[in-house]
């Protein structure tokens, strides 16, 4: 069974934050969460259809958000 995702910008924005300070880690996501490429929040789920995309507060609490999961750029090139 998938774990249900909870995708809330105000969250995961601040759950990003404390991530990349409680792990030393470069913070690379944009600090109001428009990706600067396609100008989708990163934090928003998107639905394409056959998948959907975002990045999801449980997501942003427990991993570096390194590019948007919707146009694929990448934050750390």
């Amino acid at each position: 069974m998938e774990q249900q995702k909870t995708f809330d910008v105000s969250k995961s924005i601040k759950a990003q934050v404390k991530y990349c300070e409680d792990n030393k880690a470069p913070h690379f996501a944009p600090s109001n969460g428009n990706c600067w490429n396609c100008r989708r929040n990163i934090y928003h789920e998107i639905d394409k259809g056959s998948y959907k995309t975002g990045i999801s507060v449980e997501k942003a609490t427990n991993e570096l958000v390194n590019g948007c999961p919707h146009c694929n750029r990448s934050y750390c090139d």
